[in-house]
């Protein structure tokens, strides 16, 4: 047998390895992730800036006191928004948030789309946090409705 068949097999073979485990590999790390805690929280928001009529590329912040679903003070929050489109009496903005409760903080980051007053829940990512919350990622649903924010969460550490 030729000594470049040889070669070509060789290579052949362990490329087809690398392949296959580089595959797999991700598969096999969320096999039995059992670490995803799912966190609620409901937003009162008691400060907003920003301007009476937005433009695409505006921005705002809100201020909101984070409450559990038995209605015990859990922290706060605060976002800043900027408006990416609006047509129709429809705003999409694109917000990132930060949660600040007592064991650390959770970044969110998420783009919603909305008319003047309307309920709307949007998924929103979990980017990172700080304390126990430093290695967090996941996804999860925030609701607005009113000066109200719901936060169901899906955090991932």
């Amino acid at each position: 047998m030729p000594l470049s068949t040889v070669r070509r097999a060789v290579t052949a073979g362990a490329l087809t390895a690398a392949v296959t485990l580089s595959l797999s590999t991700p598969a096999l790390a969320d096999v039995g992730d059992e670490d995803v805690v799912q966190i609620k929280f409901v937003g009162i928001t008691t400060e907003s800036s920003g301007p009476r009529f937005l433009r695409p590329g505006d921005s705002w912040t809100t201020y909101q006191h984070l409450y559990t679903p038995e209605k015990k003070f859990a922290g706060d929050a605060s976002s800043r928004c900027t408006a990416a489109k609006i047509e129709r009496g429809r705003l999409t903005a694109q917000c990132t948030r930060v949660l600040r409760l007592k064991d650390g903080e959770i970044t969110l980051h998420d783009m919603i789309s909305r008319g003047r007053g309307e309920r709307v829940t949007a998924k929103t990512s979990i980017a990172g946090g700080t304390g126990i919350y430093n290695d967090a990622e996941g996804e999860g649903y925030i609701t607005l409705e009113g000066n109200r924010v719901l936060f169901d969460l899906y955090v991932d550490d």
